[in-house]
């Protein structure tokens, strides 16, 4: 993982999930699940389907997920099949942002699952509030 500032004073966290010490069991599971749908993503020439996620206060929300086909234009969620439940896939990579993104003040990031490699890339920032103390002066 790498952590760096960004110019909105946030903290970035960048991980890939990859088989390996890198990742919880949880997330292995995830994996999988989210796994049993490339076929039928495949099958519909969708390349990517990213989640993007956002929360402070107590409280978070996951988008509707966002398919791409190879070109990287947008495929429509009619060119699904029948029966494909865009909201599953959606909640399952919703469940690999970081936990807590939703607390106090909150994170952003987005999860983009490719579909031809079989990664899973999550990206997250966390909102941090940052103060800087003026001289005292007399008056």
């Amino acid at each position: 993982m790498s952590f760096a500032f960004t110019s909105r004073c946030a903290l970035a966290e960048t991980a890939e999930l990859i088989e390996g010490d890198r990742t919880t069991m949880e997330e292995q599971e995830v994996k999988q699940a989210v796994m049993a749908f490339t076929d039928a993503l495949r099958d519909a020439g969708i390349h990517t389907v990213t989640v993007s996620y956002n929360g402070y206060g107590d409280e978070g929300r996951a988008e509707a997920p966002q398919l791409e086909g190879a070109d990287g234009k947008p495929v429509e969620t009619p060119s699904v099949p029948q029966g494909f439940v865009l909201d599953t896939l959606g909640g399952l990579l919703a469940n690999l942002a970081p936990e807590g993104y939703g607390n106090d003040e909150g994170g952003w990031g987005t999860i983009t699952f490719d579909v031809q490699s079989g990664k899973i890339r999550v990206e997250h920032n966390w909102y941090e509030t940052v103060s800087h103390a003026i001289d005292p002066r007399e008056i």
